[in-house]
C-alpha cells in the first residue's frame, strides 16, 4: 500500500459513464490515487487544466488518463494541445482507450503519449490492470513534482 505523501491526483478523461464507474471503482479500492477528477470532454478536461472557467483554479494532476473518443474534442487533440502548452507538457498522459488500431498507437506516442493502454473489458480485468499501473506509476516511475 502506498503512503498518503506519494498518492497521485489522476485527470480521468472520460465520456462514457460505465467506465467512469469501472475506474472510480478500481482506484477507490486500491486507494492510490489521493483525488479522481472527472472530465466528460476533451474541452472540459483543457479547462480544468488552464483554469478557463471563471474562479477556477488551474488542476495540476500527477498524471492524466485519457480516451481517444470524446466529445467536443478527440484525446488526440487533447493530447496535442497538452504537450503544446509549456505549462502542462510535463504531465504524464496515458492514453486509455478501447481502439488497439497500430495507427492510433502510433499517433499517440508521437505526439507525447506516456503511455498507451487498451481498456479492458470487464472489471476484474480494470482491477488487475490498476493494480499493475499503481505498481508502476507509484512504485517504479518518478514523476514530476
Amino acid at each position: 500500500m502506498v503512503n498518503e505523501a506519494e498518492k497521485l491526483s489522476v485527470l480521468l478523461v472520460e465520456d462514457n459513464e460505465d467506465d467512469v464507474l469501472i475506474a472510480q471503482r478500481a482506484f477507490k479500492e486500491f486507494r492510490f490515487f489521493s483525488s479522481v477528477h472527472v472530465a466528460r470532454d476533451g474541452q472540459e478536461a483543457l479547462d480544468m487544466l488552464t483554469g478557463a472557467r471563471a474562479g477556477q483554479k488551474p488542476l495540476r494532476p500527477s498524471i492524466i488518463l485519457l480516451d481517444i473518443t470524446l466529445p467536443l474534442m478527440d484525446g488526440l487533440a487533447v493530447l496535442k494541445r497538452l504537450k503544446a502548452d509549456a505549462q502542462l507538457r510535463s504531465i504524464p498522459v496515458v492514453m486509455l482507450t478501447t481502439s488497439a488500431r497500430h495507427e492510433d498507437i502510433v499517433r499517440c506516442y508521437e505526439n507525447g503519449a506516456a503511455s498507451y493502454i487498451t481498456k479492458p473489458a470487464s472489471l476484474e480485468e480494470f482491477l488487475e490492470l490498476a493494480r499493475k499501473f499503481e505498481m508502476y506509476w507509484v512504485s517504479v516511475s518518478k514523476l514530476p513534482a
